[in-house]
């Protein structure tokens, strides 16, 4: 079986989930959004294990779960918790394992999407609402770095079905075109 892996990296509240189901079932592949395997791995919310259990170790459930979904499966789409790409080597060990998804947003706009939702994004909890907009935006930039590592920047603002048929080409060329691809059987060797 041809390996086919995506994942699916952006800021939290940029719609990683949302899209990242539709985007699989366009392209016929099983969806995991790893705060929900994390979720259900613990029996409790991901707000709730994040603070218990603390960042450092956290991070380093979230690093296992991405690694089993990988171990696990050959042709699958994976949406990651904001922090992932950014933390141990996770987004270089995506890139190496499959086609990485930067659903990128203006911090004003991720702003307008998670007032309101600190009770279900740990990273905000005691961020105020008129100190929200300087903590995403320096937040985002600091992780900018991280995701502009990804193959394919898309804007999520205009994350249609077109855009998402066109987002499963350029995931099927550069699949095509990979390195580690095996040579088709009537290729010279």
């Amino acid at each position: 079986m041809e390996e086919k892996r995506v994942f699916m990296v952006g800021y939290m509240g940029v719609g990683k989930s949302t899209s990242g189901a539709r985007l699989a079932k366009l392209m016929g592949l099983p969806f995991f959004d790893t705060d929900a395997v994390l979720s259900q791995r613990h029996g409790c919310s991901i707000t709730h294990l994040f603070e218990e259990q603390g960042e450092p170790a956290f991070r380093t459930m979230e690093r296992d779960v991405l690694h089993d979904l990988v171990q696990d499966h050959q042709q699958v789409l994976i949406s990651t918790g904001g922090g992932t790409p950014c933390h141990a080597d996770n987004m270089e060990f995506m890139r190496s394992q499959g086609t990485v998804v930067y659903l990128q947003m203006p911090a004003d706009a991720l702003v307008m999407r998670l007032e309101g939702k600190a009770d279900q994004r740990p990273l905000i909890a005691g961020v105020s609402a008129e100190a929200l907009p300087a903590f995403v935006a320096q937040h985002l930039a600091e992780r900018e770095p991280f995701y502009s590592q990804s193959h394919i920047t898309v804007d999520a603002r205009h994350f249609d079905r077109d855009r998402m048929k066109s987002v499963r080409n350029l995931v099927e060329r550069r699949a095509w075109f990979s390195p580690s691809r095996p040579p088709r059987p009537d290729q010279d060797r």
